[in-house]
């Protein structure tokens, strides 16, 4: 089982985008990445200056999003519950003496802590802090009257298709 499909709720998790100057220039982007890179087009985005669909063309799987903040907490939350478990019942019989004399206090301490800190893992996993620097530059092409063109990928094997068809210029996610 790969981690996309205990983690990740989102179809398209890869994403490889390339700023341009005009229209033109994506769309020929756009050609290269459906011939040359066998993306199919429904999978390819292009926000254009002033786009008021910005943020549906970059992040247009809402629902796999919210499935991906669901999904993590669940696996991270109830991972880390276990492992406090197991490291309270380890230190409750062969650990240092305070751990041994109050197991009860132990398993209380540690079956909250780990889970709590499972749980903030799994925020900084769903948050996708690797399509900050995505967003932004989008955010500053379009503002400054650029063109990006963006193929939402399935697999690793889709998004270096991807960045080999549209060239050096691509950033992947």
């Amino acid at each position: 089982m790969s981690e996309h499909s205990v983690l990740l709720g989102e179809a398209f998790p890869h994403k490889v985008s390339a700023i341009y100057d005009d229209k033109q220039s994506a769309d020929q982007a756009v050609r290269a990445l459906v011939h040359s890179g066998a993306i199919p087009l429904e999978q390819i985005r292009v926000v254009q200056p002033g786009d008021p669909e910005m943020a549906r063309k970059l992040e247009p799987e809402t629902r796999g999003i919210a499935w991906t903040l669901a999904k993590s907490h669940l696996v991270f939350g109830l991972g880390a519950l276990v492992l406090g478990l197991v490291v309270a019942a380890l230190l409750a019989t062969s650990g240092p003496a305070i751990t041994r004399s109050s197991p009860v206090m132990t398993f209380i301490a540690l079956g909250f802590l780990f889970p709590v800190l499972g749980l903030l893992l799994a925020g900084a996993v769903s948050l996708r802090p690797d399509h900050d620097p995505m967003i932004e530059q989008t955010r500053a092409a379009t503002q400054t009257g650029h063109w990006t063109v963006i193929a939402h990928c399935a697999s690793h094997d889709e998004q270096a298709r991807a960045k080999d068809a549209i060239g050096h210029s691509a950033q992947t996610l």
